[in-house]
């Protein structure tokens, strides 16, 4: 009996020593949007979850009515040429669509990556007061390396909505704000 008592105590005692692992914090990000002038128009927070990364978008200073909204491949918010045109534009510096897969395809949120822009994202609408939120979880990009990291890439909203079809860019005419997506804690 005693060994069994002493078995159970020295049980106990190596139980309470035991570490529970501690599960690593999500990724996030944030990329702070701002007019072609500088002027803060909003903010978009990214976090990784289990099915891709959740983006909460709170953008101020729209027209009324729907916009269009990407991640496009370049971290880079300054005028520069349009690829199509070749004219200076604002935020061209940003690049096309982000397209890990090459598929050269625009299409619509939730396409698969490999027919369509994996950086495609719903219309942004705003209210009357130029005021647009959303919240969306893009299944097909991550915050983790890898050819499907949208970390150090940029969010675009564009003047007029995507229509998802058009090519290159849904027919969403200019580009009124950009963020550069900055990983929370990078070094």
């Amino acid at each position: 009996m005693r060994s069994v008592l002493l078995a159970a105590l020295a049980l106990a005692a190596l139980s309470g020593c035991r570490q529970i692992p501690k599960m690593p914090d999500a990724e996030s990000a944030v990329a702070v949007l701002r007019t072609a002038d500088g002027r803060e128009a909003g903010k978009v927070t990214l976090v990784e979850v289990p099915s891709g990364v959740r983006l909460v978008v709170e953008a101020t200073g729209l027209t009324p009515g729907q916009h269009g909204f990407h991640i496009h491949t370049n971290g880079a918010c300054e005028a520069a040429p349009d690829a199509t045109t070749g004219k200076s534009v604002a935020f061209g510096a940003a690049g096309g669509h982000f397209d890990p897969h090459a598929t050269k395809h625009h299409g619509a949120p939730g396409d698969a990556p490999t027919h369509s822009h994996a950086g495609e994202l719903p219309n942004l609408v705003a209210d009357a007061n130029g005021r647009a939120t959303l919240q969306y979880v893009n299944a097909h990009v991550t915050l983790a390396p890898g050819p499907g990291s949208v970390a150090g890439r940029s969010l675009i909203v564009h003047a007029d909505p995507d229509d998802y079809t058009t090519n290159p860019a849904g027919n969403s005419g200019p580009r009124v704000l950009c963020g550069r997506i900055e990983v929370a804690g990078a070094k």
